[in-house]
């Protein structure tokens, strides 16, 4: 729920800041959708790669956002890399560079970092913060292209009809996954001031044993399938329509 929240607190800031932009910067609304849209300019060259070989773009939506989301439940089993106690396991050379002894000064700007005082806890705080980043990140891009909507589209309903059927499957998919990790994060913001640096990571790893990952990654999975399929074979068809019914409304042929 606090993944979601953020999401949507996000989508309205940028919407917001997206208008004020448009409206009273007289920014290019043509340039602040390319921006926005900058990242998923990646995937877009690897989904044209796709089709060109006939696979389905309902799949390599699918794929490419399952991914995404395994990624991110990852963070919860790599977090012991950052462990001081491992140092000289396999790969030594990684785990020394994320274990480090020098406080990163670029973390004292994140939420709570500053109450921390171990630096090993304080970069498992900030690794398991990802997913928490991430949705921000993704509530900002999404903010940000509805807000164009009015001036490429016509109306702002059009960009929020093209995120919503797929969305509303995709989102809280995402947040799933990103809640295996995140939570971690939340149990060391609680535990980080009372207990030693062993000890926290210990805490998250009984944490991580605990879970029913497995089952969580085969639901979130599934959702993803069907959004995938939706924003292919679907999505397009559905801002077709309103596309048309707020022309017609408008007297726009």
């Amino acid at each position: 729920m606090k993944l979601i929240r953020a999401y949507l607190i996000s989508f309205a800031a940028s919407l917001l800041a997206g208008y004020i932009l448009i409206e009273w910067f007289q920014l290019d609304s043509q340039k602040l959708f390319e921006i926005s849209t900058k990242r998923l300019a990646v995937a877009g060259s690897v989904f044209e790669k796709g089709m060109a070989l006939g696979i389905d773009m309902g799949i390599l939506l699918f794929v490419w956002n399952s991914l995404g989301a395994l990624a991110i439940i990852s963070f919860v089993y790599t977090a012991s890399l950052i462990n001081p106690k491992n140092i000289n396991r396999f790969p030594r050379a990684l785990r020394r560079s994320l274990v480090g002894k020098a406080r990163m000064k670029a973390l004292r700007f994140l939420p709570g970092c500053s109450q921390i005082k171990e630096e090993p806890v304080r970069r498992l705080y900030v690794w398991l913060m990802v997913p928490l980043l991430g949705i921000i990140l993704l509530g900002a891009e999404c903010g940000f292209i509805v807000s164009t909507a009015t001036h490429l589209f016509g109306s702002y309903w059009i960009g929020i009809i093209s995120l919503m059927p797929h969305g509303i499957i995709e989102i809280p998919a995402i947040s799933l996954a990103g809640a295996v990790t995140f939570s971690g994060h939340l149990l060391v913001k609680e535990a980080a001031g009372n207990n030693v640096t062993e000890d926290v990571f210990n805490d998250v790893q009984d944490y991580r044993n605990a879970l029913p990952i497995r089952t969580i990654a085969l639901f979130v999975i599934l959702c993803l399938l069907i959004a995938g399929y939706i924003e292919a074979h679907v999505t397009g068809d559905v801002v077709d329509f309103f596309t048309q019914q707020f022309r017609g409304l408008n007297g726009i042929r």
